[in-house]
Formats: C-alpha cells, structure tokens, sequence
C-alpha cells in the first residue's frame, strides 16, 4: 500500500449526517418538531435552554436519518400575563430604560406586578385582545408590538449564539380565529358542548382522574392554550401533510398534550396517536405526540431571582477565556483577533452548557446552581463549582485531530484526492478501516488502534439507540468514551514522528475516522466542532 494512499474521505467531518448504511429508517417521513417556544416579555432561562438543546436533538436526529424535517418555535404571545404587563407598564413603565435594557425593565415590570397581585386577582385578568380587535393606535398594541420586537431581537441573538436556527416562528395570536373556528367545528361535530357555566368543552374519556371536562373556551367566549394548540397542530398538518409531529415539552405539561392527543384524535387524526404495532420495527423512532424532559433545578428566574441565560453563558464565556489565556496549547489566540478569541470562549461555554444538560437521560431532572464556577442565581464566582467539563474535552479532542491533519498535508504525508468528501460518511470510513485492520503491521496489533478501532464499529448502533429513544445523552456518553479512547491511542500511535510509511497512513486513517464520528456526535447534539482552539 502506497504511503500516498488517497485519504481523502478521512480528512473532512462529512457533511451530511445520516442515512448510514444501517437503514435507521425504511421510508423518507416528514416530520415537525415543536419546540423552544418561550413567552415573550421573559428571559431566556435554563429551562428554556435545555427545552431547546433537546428539541434541537430531535430535529437532527430525524434529519440525520433522512426525514424532511420541519422546526417550529412557537412562541407565547397571548393571555393574562399580558394584561398584567401592560397594567404594570403603565405603573412603572420607563421608556429611556425601555431602550437602555429592554428585556431587564419588561421582567422587573412583570415581576412587581406579580407580586402585587395575588392569586384571585389574577385570574380574574382580562387576556390582551388580538390587533384586529383593538386599534393599532392604541397604547395597549403598540405595547404588544414593541413587546413582540424587542423579545424576538433578543431571542434570534441568543439561538445564534446556540448554534440554534428553526424553519418557522409562529405565534400563539396567529391561531386566535382558528382556534374559535375549531370549537364551532367540534361543537357542529356533536364533539364539544357548552355547560351550563358558559364554558365550551369536551368530555374527557377517563383522560385525568379528578377532570370531568377539556374546557376549551372561557365563559366570556376566549380561546385558551389548548384551543389554540389544536388550531395550530390542525395547520402544520394542512400546510406540511407531516407524516410524525412532536412537541418538546418539560414533563409537566403531560396533561396538556394528553388533552391535545385526545381532542385531535377524536377529530380523525391518525397521526395525533402513537403508533403500536404488534410487532415493533427496529428502527421505529418514537411517534408520541409530546417528547418529554425533566426541570432543571435550583436555577429559578421567578420573582426576580437567578440569572438570564444570557448572563451565565456571558460569565462561563469569561471563565473559558481565563483558561484559554493561561494553557500553552491554545493556538488561536496567538494569531486571532480579540473578537476572534471571544467567539471561541463562547462557543466553547455554550458546548460546555449543551454537555451540562443533555449528559443525564432526557425525563430526569437536573439540579444545576453553578455553572463553570459561577452561580446561576448571581454574579458570585464558586471556584470550587463541580461542572461537568467533558464539553471542553470535546472541542479540544476534535481541534487536535483537526491540526494533525493540517500538518500531514503540509507534509505531503496525505494527498488529499478530488474525491468529494462529503459524499462519504462515517460507516464508510469504518469499513474501510475494518479492512485495514487485517493488514500485517506494527500499528494493527497495539492495543490503541483495536480499542479505538472497536468504539468506531460501534457508531452505527449508537446512532440507532438514540434515535429510535430520542436520548441525546446516549450520544454525549458514546462521545465521551471516543474522547477518552482518541486520547489513549494518541500517545500510543504518534503520526508525525513516524518513521514506517505503512504504519503512518494507517494511524492517520484511524484518527481521520475518529475526528469524522467525533464532529458528527457534536453536530447532532447542536454542537458546532471547532477546528482550531
């Protein structure tokens, strides 16, 4: 085998993630994910970030198996906390600090109203009215639509920031006059009924024990949550014809999508039910309606306290810098500009995160009061904080292997060929590299080359665990080994200083084909890999 052997296929993270050879799927679906979906007028918190980073895995994974695949982020722009918002705003309003800091001055406005309301007061609040309803010349719309425009500016920061990016925005306002046509349709239907009280709703079929009814409109004749799910859902079905539609909800939103499935169901959806078959295939994802994650703890923004989003990744995205400044093995900031050096402390803090909150199994909770050494609930740095690391880990792994391969085609060791590399993904370069592993050498019989050689082969089935669960954390943990194991075989296989030409090509394959599976575990968990650090 010659020393120029063509590597090409080794020496890119492949572009395009799945399908594998493997088949994870026998057809080409189309399937929505709904999820994100913050409130305007809040703060992007942890809870909104891990509902995001889970979804996002959602969406890859179906993608990566070759479904067309549709993201929403449905944002709450509608009912009573907007009434109070815009009494409170009226009350504390401040337009110079409205301009100054947004988002800060709507949160204190809406937490001092809170808490000067209580309980009763509060659900006796009247919803905002749709702008069709009132004048756009009134200061209650255009509240609404400041409110709207400065919450969607911050919101499309930080999912950049997230490496995050959706095919639609909706708003929960866009599905108002849809929701009303739907109850008139359930009640036309036999479906729905209106009780003595006013209210409009649908006998519950033994749904919830202690709920004797779906209430679906208000006495006074106004939509709720749920009506305005089912219009949406309705929608996404008459514009995509999806073939799966999941929601990415924390799990106490259970009784919701329970009562979403139910009312969907009894209008003749197929689709809005679980598929079960006596028979289960392999490869099935899961068809379940809501896509369930535990709370993360000990992080809560209510009633003012704790941190945005926005200024915990600001504060890891400072600690990573300290570090970065302070290890011999950084190579960008000797050569990049200080925008450069923050960029990648932030991408760095937002892997961190991202490994932080998806390392534990999807439905459990996770309790997080620092992050990186700094507290989630004020500015006070913790050094002895105990965050998870493995994300730096990562990134660093993937740079390395990155930078051994600059300097192996700098030293004509590798001749990269004009194959397109991207047309290759990591099962054909594991197969490939099975085949080598028969070859007689000095590099096929360590013990670094066999293990990683083993984890590589391993992928493919990973890859199907994952997705037929929709268990991000299967792909952090398998990540995390493949670190551990690039790591070892990295000082058992040096490739620079190696004199056998045959061995040398043999170690760069089998480190090319780990880089390919490492950067694709990072892209499918929503993590951009960095090739140089």
């Amino acid at each position: 085998m010659s020393a120029k052997y063509q590597l090409s296929v080794f020496l890119y993270p492949f572009n395009n993630l799945l399908p594998f050879s493997v088949n994870l799927s026998s057809r080409r679906n189309t399937v929505v994910v709904d999820y994100s979906s913050p409130n305007i007028a809040k703060p992007f918190h942890l809870g909104h970030f891990r509902a995001t980073v889970t979804g996002n895995f959602v969406y890859n994974i179906n993608k990566a198996a070759g479904h067309k695949t549709i993201g929403i982020n449905y944002l709450g722009d509608w009912g009573t906390q907007f009434d109070l918002l815009a009494r409170g705003f009226e009350k504390y309003g401040d337009k110079s600090e409205l301009i100054r800091n947004p988002l800060r001055h709507l949160y204190n406005i809406y937490v001092k109203i809170n808490q000067e309301q209580d309980q009763t007061d509060r659900e006796k609040g009247q919803c905002m009215q749709p702008p069709t309803d009132i004048g756009s010349n009134t200061s209650a719309y255009k509240l609404w639509t400041k409110v709207r425009e400065i919450t969607m500016d911050h919101l499309k920061k930080t999912y950049a920031r997230m490496n995050v990016e959706f095919t639609a925005y909706e708003y929960e306002s866009d599905y108002v006059d849809a929701a009303l046509a739907t109850v008139t349709r359930l009640v036309d239907a036999g479906l729905a009924f209106r009780d003595v009280d006013g209210v409009f709703s649908m006998p519950t079929d033994n749904l919830c024990e202690g709920k004797s009814r779906i209430v679906l409109l208000k006495s006074n004749g106004s939509t709720l949550y749920l009506t305005r799910d089912i219009a949406a859902a309705i929608s996404r079905f008459e514009r995509y014809q999806f073939d799966r539609i999941h929601y990415v909800v924390e799990d106490s939103q259970r009784l919701h999508f329970q009562q979403l499935q139910s009312v969907l169901s009894r209008m003749g959806y197929r689709w809005a039910s679980p598929i079960t078959q006596d028979h289960p295939v392999r490869n099935q994802p899961p068809s379940d309606l809501h896509i369930p994650f535990g709370r993360v703890l000990g992080a809560s923004t209510r009633h003012g306290k704790g941190l945005f989003l926005s200024e915990i990744l600001s504060n890891a995205r400072q600690v990573i810098l300290e570090r970065m400044k302070n290890s011999p093995n950084t190579r960008v900031l000797d050569s990049d500009t200080d925008s450069g050096e923050l960029d990648v402390a932030d991408h760095l803090g937002v892997t961190c995160l991202v490994t932080e909150i998806l390392r534990n199994s999807r439905q459990k909770p996770v309790y997080l009061d620092s992050f990186l050494g700094c507290s989630v609930k004020n500015s006070v740095v913790n050094p002895g904080g105990s965050t998870d690391l493995s994300g730096l880990g990562l990134q660093y792994c993937h740079a390395r292997l990155c930078s051994m391969e600059k300097k192996a085609i700098q030293a004509s060791l590798v001749q990269p060929s004009s194959t397109d590399p991207f047309q290759h993904d990591p099962t054909v370069l594991i197969r490939d590299l099975e085949r080598l592993r028969h070859l007689p050498s000095d590099t096929t019989s360590r013990n670094g080359f066999l293990v990683l050689l083993d984890q590589l082969q391993t992928f493919p089935e990973t890859v199907r665990l994952a997705y037929t669960t929709y268990e991000p954390s299967v792909i952090l943990q398998y990540s995390t080994r493949l670190t551990s194991n690039i790591n070892a075989a990295w000082k058992e296989l040096p490739v620079l200083s190696c004199k056998d030409p045959y061995d040398r090509v043999l170690r760069i394959a089998i480190f090319m084909a780990s880089r390919n599976v490492l950067a694709s575990c990072l892209q499918l968990l929503g993590v951009k890999p960095l090739r140089a650090i």
